[in-house]
């Protein structure tokens, strides 16, 4: 069995239409998505169609729970970030919040005996709230490995840190890949997991129309449109 895997494109669209293009181009049985297919970048709308019309399987993030559940979930939310996340809002549709509605926070499979997990990040169950995941501040004090090591599972994939990184405790493996969209160049990338006596992952880098993207923020006009395009994606308006 092999499934591709890839996470936060955050209104990359033409970063999301190379990755799914070149999914169909190599024998995929499955495709998961790790959430936060909307947020930060320009075409929220188009993103999740595409999602949507492509039967991807997906997790919530926490900007998808922003649209679902409100900004108030997450107590660090600034003003000006709220005013985007309206803009987010106002980009979709009934249709968008009813597939959103029946997303799941995590998903699990078993494939010749071994365990796969797949989450947007780690989800603190002890503390469960409307915002459902661990800080980040896990991975700075290396709480991590205790956390991965209580997973009833041999491989977590997961993504919402933007960064690819990889953890192995105990014969148990936590692998993220990293923001597919959020990059500051013309590749982005997806991961293979090729099933059968034994697991092997790949990464997949691949060009995407860059042009297309920078165009589409400097013709944008939303909250926080320059700094996040600086930040996020190495765009100067």
């Amino acid at each position: 069995m092999r499934i591709a895997v890839f996470s936060d494109i955050h209104g990359n669209l033409p970063a999301l239409k190379s990755i799914i293009s070149d999914i169909r181009k190599n024998n995929i049985d499955k495709t998961i998505y790790l959430g936060d297919v909307i947020g930060i970048g320009p075409n929220p709308r188009e993103c999740l169609d595409l999602i949507m019309e492509n039967n991807i399987e997906m997790v919530l993030g926490n900007h998808e729970l922003y649209y679902l559940n409100g900004t108030s979930i997450d107590e660090t939310m600034t003003e000006m970030e709220e005013l985007h996340h309206h803009w987010v809002k106002e980009q979709l549709t009934d249709k968008h919040h009813e597939y959103l509605a029946n997303c799941d926070l995590s998903i699990s499979l078993t494939v010749n005996n071994y365990k796969f997990m797949f989450q947007h990040f780690l989800i603190d169950h002890e503390s469960f709230s409307q915002y459902p995941f661990h800080g980040f501040s896990v991975l700075k004090e290396n709480i991590i490995n205790q956390l991965v090591d209580e997973l009833n599972t041999d491989y977590i994939f997961i993504g919402h840190e933007h960064r690819p990184y990889e953890v192995e405790y105990h014969n148990k493996k936590l692998i993220d890949g990293g923001s597919s969209g959020c990059v500051y160049d013309d590749i982005t990338h997806y991961i293979i997991i090729d099933i059968g006596n034994d697991v092997t992952i790949t990464r997949c880098e691949i060009n995407y129309n860059r042009d297309v993207l920078v165009k589409a923020f400097k013709e944008s006009n939303y909250a926080l449109n320059e700094y996040l395009g600086e930040n996020f994606f190495g765009i100067i308006k």
